[in-house]
């Protein structure tokens, strides 16, 4: 993943990293940890990166840019899968991506977190990409084939809104970021036994904070390469990092 050294060269002297880095250690212990540590966790966090506003708005030298622009090409391949009635073979052939048809789960997988991520030339875009390869292995799980890939996308898209899946995508952004500034530091320090054992629960805390936020961005017949799909992708980061901001 990469490691804390590259964080801290951009947020040195700040007060908020030494919290959240001493949040992080301490919790890291092996056993269930608190929910009120796994907040503080995630507020300290939120204010590392800037905070809601900064972050959301792409504002921040630390997180959101990579994310934003993810989750909007992200939107434009499931939006397009969803008016297509899901038609994988023509989604991707509307994106201009013909040479996937017929290819295997994998193949397209792979191509497509490409196609939405891009070059990974910062952290950010590294956290980025890493979150859509986790979101996408738990819409897919088990595809292999080109037919079973599009049931799978189908399946979770009957399952949950679009918005619910950026929303689901932009808790793992958040996710790989801690886990950039955080997991190698601590596997050598406190065992990657207990490193696992915190990162699962922040995940699951994370998960169960962002079922219950309001769903206040609709993404119905939305123009994905228009202004309007990247304010409302702001909006939607925005709010989730106001979940965990809210936490103090």
């Amino acid at each position: 993943m990469g490691t804390s050294k590259s964080y801290k060269a951009t947020v040195t002297g700040q007060p908020q990293w030494g919290n959240l880095s001493s949040s992080v250690t301490k919790s890291c212990v092996g056993t269930t940890v608190p929910d009120n540590n796994l907040k503080n966790i995630l507020s300290k966090f939120t204010n590392v990166i800037g905070g809601s506003k900064k972050a959301g708005r792409a504002n921040s030298k630390i997180a959101g840019r990579g994310g934003i622009r993810t989750a909007q090409k992200m939107g434009g391949f499931l939006g397009g899968f969803s008016a297509s009635g899901g038609n994988l073979k023509q989604t991707l052939e509307s994106l201009g991506l013909n040479n996937l048809v017929g290819k295997s789960a994998e193949d397209i997988i792979n191509n497509l977190i490409e196609y939405c991520s891009g070059t990974s030339s910062t952290i950010d875009d590294r956290a980025a990409k890493e979150a859509i390869r986790k979101l996408m292995e738990e819409m897919t799980s088990g595809a292999e084939t080109f037919e079973e890939l599009e049931n799978k996308l189908k399946a979770s898209l009957d399952k949950e809104s679009l918005q619910e899946i950026i929303i689901k995508y932009f808790g793992y952004y958040i996710l790989e970021h801690l886990s950039v500034m955080f997991y190698e530091k601590l596997v050598r320090e406190k065992g990657k036994t207990e490193c696992s054992n915190l990162f699962k629960q922040i995940k699951d805390f994370i998960k169960s904070r962002l079922k219950e936020m309001n769903k206040t961005n609709p993404l119905k017949d939305m123009d994905w390469g228009s202004n309007d799909a990247v304010r409302i992708i702001k909006n939607i980061l925005e709010d989730v990092l106001k979940v965990f901001e809210d936490e103090n």
